[in-house]
């Protein structure tokens, strides 16, 4: 029954995300962990980003929502057209599978690569700073669709 229910939601998310522009799917270490999430472009260089990650070891998961600046390069050369470094944060909820729920910043800094006008990957490096003082950092890879 619990699988059913993730795997409904996992569709919920992606039915959203076709609607609101783009679904990404993340992989992340240390820890290791798998994701979906959401991004909407707000103006010409920002966009939304809302995601939610299950790190299996714990079982925990983050859940955050972010502003980033991401320009494409492609506006000041030609050539780099396509490429699209981005930075910002948010707010985001850790979720342990053993204690309280945490809430704090989390940041992110990162570099997304179109390989064609629907599909990105990217490689991020993230960072959560809980406000009662836990925090940790961690790489991801993915892909987003639009």
């Amino acid at each position: 029954m619990r699988k059913i229910l993730i795997l409904v939601a996992l569709l919920a998310l992606s039915g959203l995300g076709l609607a609101q522009r783009a679904v990404s799917f993340r992989l992340s270490l240390p820890p290791a962990g798998l994701g979906v999430g959401l991004e909407a472009p707000l103006e010409r260089n920002l966009a939304f980003r809302g995601y939610a990650d299950l790190f299996p070891a714990g079982p925990s998961f983050l859940l955050a929502g972010e502003v980033l600046f991401k320009p494409d390069l492609g506006q000041v050369d030609r050539g780099l057209r396509g490429i699209r470094p981005y930075f910002g944060g948010g707010l985001g909820g850790f979720i342990p599978g053993n204690a309280g729920a945490e809430l704090g910043l989390q940041l992110s800094l990162g570099v997304e690569v179109l390989l064609d006008p629907r599909t990105g990957i990217f490689l991020d490096g993230e960072y959560f700073y809980a406000f009662g003082g836990g925090r940790f950092g961690r790489t991801v890879i993915g892909a987003n669709l639009r």
